[in-house]
């Protein structure tokens, strides 16, 4: 069956009942302004919140008040429509002026989902976030109308043969999508499954959310398939999942190991190592799975290779997790030295003693490390020390000519210019350490262009 356009759902979508725009109105405040002598009130709607305040004569009678979002679920035993409608209040010289439209609206009839939302003066399919809210979404902001919508839809809707537990109307559209498949497992009392397809996401206490279902495996003829596995049963898609996967590798799921890993888990781990094995082995030392992943990457990043169980399954993981990440830190540093050694050969003629200042070049890269911890700077961060290795910018350690192995001001240059000049805690030079910086500056450059006119 082709789609209509989106104009044709809108003139043939259900009237909302004189008692929904009621309602509406009656969330929208009245103003009233009053003194001795005069009052104003901006509407003469009943029923609905006032305020008050002091008429005076630079009181403010023409204002954008709010925009509001109302909807109502309208359930018929052919239909179940989502309908928005979105109020924009303002006064304009002490009276209201109201003006409201249908923005959003969904339907679920016939076998399908249709979005439509207002645009531009135009309906189009989709829809269309009217404000900010927590989620920013169409619906972050909207409050409903009471009108007992679920009890229509869990007795005299296409969605009538589902066993509820509960309802929110943002998991309508998930049930009517699979509510052949939900009705199926609910009849065969599959208990776990039936919820996990009806409520397909877990929302957790911090805010996180998991898809508990892969509704690209689920289909009629995967539930006649694996009937005899769900069936009378507690048993849940990541557990079944878990199952196949676990039997694919030539073993059978070890109890427990569902706290530490997921079906999705499985194909990660090593070939090298017998697959009951390895659970017992991550049941016993309480493994952290995204943790064990992390180690498998340092051990591939140091080229070793991971097929033996000494590697695969460490007797402390900890342990040998950080001694890999001490080794990948030595050989970078290593690597990152050795690159330097070229570096350095270009601009040690840098080093120069200005006034009562020698400017240093750093010998080693790790030297800047030292250098940002003992003046308490970011010089010694990562960024600063790839730079300065590839040549991007250079920094030069400012020290008292008398003292030169102490930390005293640090700065870097960068095309022609002092980029920055920081002391401890990035504390500012005093002008004795910018002029000789100057000095030095001045000098490099006139060296720069003796070489390039040469």
């Amino acid at each position: 069956m082709t789609m209509k356009e989106p104009s044709y759902y809108i003139s043939n979508k259900l009237t909302p009942p004189k008692a929904f725009f009621d309602w509406c109105f009656s969330q929208i405040p009245i103003f009233k302004w009053s003194n001795k002598n005069e009052t104003i009130l901006s509407s003469n709607r009943k029923n609905c919140p006032i305020f008050e305040q002091k008429l005076r004569k630079n009181s403010r009678l023409t204002f954008f008040e709010k925009l509001r979002v109302f909807g109502i679920i309208l359930v018929t035993s052919k239909r179940i429509e989502i309908q928005s409608y979105a109020f924009w209040s303002s006064v304009e010289e002490g009276k209201e002026k109201i003006e409201f439209e249908l923005v959003n609206f969904e339907q679920f009839a016939e076998g399908k989902h249709v979005k439509v939302t207002r645009h531009n003066n135009k309906y189009w399919f989709g829809l269309t976030a009217i404000h900010g809210g927590l989620n920013g979404g169409p619906y972050s902001t909207i409050e409903f109308f009471s009108n007992n919508w679920e009890e229509k839809i869990r007795s005299i809707s296409e969605l009538k043969y589902l066993e509820m537990s509960h309802l929110d109307f943002r998991e309508i559209g998930n049930m009517y999508k699979y509510r052949t498949e939900i009705e199926f497992l609910q009849k065969i009392k599959a208990r776990r499954l039936a919820k996990e397809v009806m409520y397909p996401v877990t929302h957790y206490a911090n805010g996180s959310t998991r898809k508990t279902v892969d509704m690209r495996t689920i289909n009629a003829r995967w539930l006649k398939e694996n009937k005899p596995f769900f069936k009378n049963s507690d048993k849940g898609f990541m557990e079944f999942e878990l199952a196949r996967r676990v039997k694919q590798r030539r073993g059978k799921v070890v109890h427990g190991i569902e706290e530490y890993l997921d079906y999705r888990d499985i194909n990660k781990i090593p070939e090298g190592v017998g697959i009951v094995r390895f659970q017992n082995w991550v049941i016993k030392n309480k493994v952290d799975f995204s943790f064990y992943l992390d180690y498998l990457n340092l051990m591939r990043d140091l080229n070793i290779a991971i097929d033996s169980e000494n590697i695969i399954m460490p007797k402390n993981l900890v342990k040998a997790h950080d001694n890999a990440v001490k080794l990948l830190y030595q050989m970078k540093h290593e690597i990152e030295e050795q690159k330097y050694k070229a570096r350095f050969e270009k601009i040690k003629s840098f080093e120069k003693v200005i006034d009562d200042y020698a400017f240093v070049v750093p010998k080693l890269a790790s030297e800047l490390i030292k250098e940002g911890k003992a003046l308490s700077h970011c010089v010694g961060g990562s960024s600063y020390v790839k730079q300065h290795i590839e040549g991007k910018s250079t920094i030069i350690f400012i020290r008292d000519k008398n003292n030169i192995e102490k930390s005293f001001y640090t700065l870097e240059y960068k095309n022609g210019h002092i980029v920055q000049l920081r002391g401890k805690h990035n504390c500012a030079p005093p002008e004795k350490v910018k002029k000789a910086a100057d000095k030095w500056v001045k000098s490099l450059n006139i060296k720069v262009k003796e070489l390039q006119s040469a």
